[in-house]
């Protein structure tokens, strides 16, 4: 006995380095309240296969919303290899956000395959996989310039085998590495974002030494290391820069 025709769509959240065909053209989004959209591109990296990309936005509690901020267009087809656009558009409650610290929402996507074809009449399950980004709302008070790194903002202090990790400035930060050197993060360790004016606890997993090293992402997507040295107090700072 078979099945007949095929098993419904199975979606899945993954990460942007897996084999997804609609790929966005970056890992983050930074929307300067100023601006009345922010754009990025969906390629579909499909050669054979036209696909729908479907986006929304969702807010911090990851709850759909598009009383804010709105994608459009809400779906799209991209025909095997091409190239869009989607435009988030900034709406009226978005002046109700605060001024003095960013904001964060999601920007989704998901890819919706086309039908398979099924002569034989036998299972097939389709797999249409989702791609979910960081969108942060920057009031236009806040203004980083590339010769200053906020993020080096951060202060720290040991306690025990963990580290308390304090965001005194008004912008995301994301860790995305925490580990007693550079060669390895510590077991069970996942990307850790601290809110404006917030703390957060990382545990080391009962390592007994004082120094660490964190790794931030800039608002680019690149990873940024910090060196931490412990005694009584600790010290954070960018290590020296390799001699060219």
């Amino acid at each position: 006995m078979t099945l007949s025709k095929f098993i419904p769509v199975l979606f899945l959240l993954v990460p942007l380095a897996s084999h997804a065909a609609i790929q966005p053209d970056r890992t983050r989004i930074i929307f300067n309240s100023a601006d009345k959209a922010s754009s990025l591109k969906l390629e579909n990296q499909s050669k054979a296969l036209p696909y729908l990309a479907y986006s929304w936005i969702e807010n911090e509690q990851g709850q759909k919303d598009d009383s804010v901020l709105t994608a459009l267009p809400p779906i799209q087809r991209l025909e095997p290899g091409a190239i869009s656009q989607v435009r988030i558009v900034k709406q009226a409650k978005a002046s109700t956000l605060p001024t003095d610290r960013e904001s964060l929402f999601y920007f989704n996507v998901r890819e919706i395959p086309p039908a398979p074809e099924n002569d034989n009449n036998s299972a097939v399950l389709q797999l249409a996989l989702q791609s979910r980004l960081k969108l942060f709302w920057r009031p236009s008070g806040l203004k980083k310039t590339p010769d200053v790194k906020v993020e080096e903002q951060i202060t720290a202090s040991q306690q025990g085998s963990s580290l308390q990790v304090k965001n005194p400035t008004a912008y995301y930060i994301t860790l995305a590495y925490f580990g007693k050197d550079i060669h390895g993060i510590f077991a069970g360790y996942t990307s850790t974002m601290i809110a404006p004016f917030s703390t957060q606890t990382l545990n080391a997993n009962g390592y007994s030494g004082n120094t660490f090293s964190l790794g931030y992402i800039d608002d680019y997507g690149g990873l940024r290391m910090l060196d931490v040295r412990c005694n009584g107090q600790c010290e954070v700072k960018a290590p020296p820069e390799k001699k060219k």
